[in-house]
């Protein structure tokens, strides 16, 4: 049997001493589209930077293509608060080992270089495909799913609307020629006329056989564009909802309330 192309298994994380995330169990399949969907502030986001290698997991594993990129077992508690362990403590999952499997994180919140332009941006992106072929075309590809960045390619990315700066994240990630990628949040902020455009433009990512992992509020655009789903609640996975029809927006609140209580 096939193994994933992404796998979680019993996955727990957070920031020390704080736990965050517990026991996740979550998989996404070649070409799949997965979302995950949860109230805010319930370690989303940490469960995706532990996922990109930002920060180490406590314990459990994060496969791909069936291999362990992070250290087996169960950190170590630190015994001192007034040592940084961080230091001199090898890190359990690196980075760089991720973005060499194929998967690519796209962060909440834009996080670009504000000075640069958008054409600068766009020109190191590549540095990150480590090897893959395929650069040409892919550039090809973001002018053709995002039109405006052309508009704006001499733009310092401060000037820069908030959709726009997300479709400058997004065109650095598929620059890398990711695998998997992983989007967090990508219509926050966004007004509804730039949603859909992103809609748009995500769906045309899907049309690549590009494997997908979203997180975002706005159920709609989520369920528009994904295969199966898994809510996310007080730091693990409550459910997943098959690739059958997906529930409303009001089914789905149901199904955490009912969860929850």
């Amino acid at each position: 049997m096939t193994a994933p192309l992404l796998e979680l298994r019993n996955l727990a994380g957070g920031y020390p001493p704080v736990a965050v995330f517990r026991n996740v169990n979550l998989t996404v399949a070649v070409t799949e589209s997965v979302g995950l969907f949860g109230p805010n502030g319930q370690g989303k986001t940490t469960l995706l930077k532990t996922v990109a290698g930002t920060l180490d997991p406590w314990e459990g594993d994060v496969r791909v293509d069936g291999e362990r990129l992070n250290a087996e077992g169960r950190m170590r508690s630190r015994t001192s608060r007034h040592l940084n362990y961080d230091l001199f403590r090898k890190r359990r999952i690196r980075a760089r080992d991720v973005v060499r499997s194929g998967v690519i994180y796209v962060m909440q919140g834009n996080l670009l270089f504000p000075e640069m332009t958008v054409k600068e941006v766009i020109e190191i992106a590549p540095a990150a495909s480590v090897g893959r072929s395929g650069i040409a075309a892919m550039r090809d590809m973001v002018d053709e799913l995002f039109p405006r960045l052309g508009e704006r390619w001499h733009s310092r990315i401060r000037y820069l609307s908030g959709g726009e700066r997300q479709m400058v994240s997004i065109a650095v990630g598929l620059l890398a020629l990711p695998r998997l990628l992983i989007l967090d949040e990508p219509t926050l902020g966004l007004s509804p006329k730039l949603r859909v455009e992103l809609s748009a433009a995500i769906a045309g990512i899907r049309t690549m056989g590009m494997a997908l992992l979203i997180v975002d509020q706005n159920i709609e655009f989520l369920t528009g564009l994904i295969d199966r789903l898994y809510l996310f609640d007080h730091g693990t996975v409550d459910r997943e909802i098959g690739s059958g029809r997906m529930p409303s927006r009001q089914e789905i609140m149901a199904m955490m309330f009912e969860a929850r209580h």
